[in-house]
């Protein structure tokens, strides 16, 4: 039991910090440097709300779709509500678990406008999630031998590997 429960208390620190106005600003700057290819995708889908809430925690998330990217917003009416326990949107996120699985089970919750749904699970899908990704936005001036250091060092060692094998261990439902 305690290992699970020192599994549990990163996952909520996390959790709870990407939803701290702070960190929200840097993920979303994160989020939409990956999700600039789909731009187009998103601009389909200007100025639906979604809302994502984490349950277990009692947090929400707050998301509008601007001008092919996604921002955090606080009111107004919500076109799409996704609910799960931290643990799920967290294996939905990492694509540690099907969505459809997720939701099936009830252990996943969409509510609202069904298309909108579904194209964000269609950008989700096509979104190749790269454990690397990261050292790819990392600032310019980095430079690109340091940038290939950091990913030769990771891919030798096999550590993207072993994060996401931690992960799935940790996120166990």
């Amino acid at each position: 039991m305690e290992h699970g429960r020192t599994l549990t208390r990163p996952l909520i620190a996390a959790t709870t910090i990407f939803m701290d106005p702070v960190f929200t600003a840097i993920f979303m700057g994160l989020a939409n440097r990956v999700l600039a290819r789909y731009q187009a995708d998103l601009l389909q889908m200007e100025g639906r709300r979604i809302v994502v809430e984490v349950s277990d925690l009692g947090k929400s998330l707050r998301l509008v779709i601007r001008r092919g990217r996604i921002a955090p917003t606080r009111a107004g009416p919500v076109d799409l509500r996704i609910a799960g326990n931290a643990k799920d949107l967290c294996r939905l996120a990492l694509r540690l678990e099907d969505p459809d699985t997720l939701f099936f089970a009830r252990r996943l919750v969409l509510e609202g406008e069904t298309s909108v749904g579904l194209q964000l699970k269609n950008i989700l899908d096509s979104i190749d999630l790269d454990w690397l990704a990261p050292v790819g936005y990392l600032p310019a001036p980095l430079g690109p031998r340091i940038r290939q250091a950091i990913d030769h060092a990771i891919r030798k060692t096999h550590a993207d590997r072993r994060l996401h094998d931690l992960l799935d261990r940790a996120l166990q439902p």
